[in-house]
């Protein structure tokens, strides 16, 4: 139970650093300031590394609790757009290195929206878990 009381405290800010980092990036790149740009790809680099402990922690939270058929759903969504997250900026960092070519560039701008839309929908459903469900205490509606 420690682990899925952690894991909601922990998330937010590996999701602040990839919500910040890339639209600083997109806004930086498609601005022309290449100094907001440096930014968001600190940031998105940073949210990954600190994603992985966060996956980690959240995983051995969804281990320590009772899964019902009510919020089974959300917890499945929760967990595909979870991992999505982490492997599309995984995939950023990685190709990252080659944006001197016009099609890696474009590649890298589509990612960021992607995983943009992304850690979004897994905060929205980690949201419905929280509130809606009152994961992992499980006390109330």
């Amino acid at each position: 139970m420690f682990f899925a009381k952690l894991h909601p405290l922990l998330v937010h800010f590996p999701v602040g650093l990839f919500v910040s980092g890339a639209l600083f990036e997109l806004y930086g790149n498609l601005r022309g300031e290449k100094i907001v740009a440096q930014a968001g790809e600190f940031n998105v680099r940073f949210g990954f590394w600190c994603s992985i402990p966060v996956a980690v922690v959240g995983f051995l939270g969804l281990m320590s609790i009772e899964s019902k058929d009510e919020f089974k759903p959300f917890v499945v969504n929760h967990m595909f757009f979870a991992l999505s997250t982490v492997f599309i900026f995984f995939v950023i960092v990685l190709i990252s290195r080659f944006r001197d070519k016009i099609w890696v560039r474009v590649l890298h701008h589509c990612l960021l929206v992607v995983g943009l839309f992304t850690v979004i929908s897994a905060g929205f459903y980690g949201g419905e878990l929280v509130h809606r469900f009152n994961l992992p205490t499980g006390i109330g509606n």
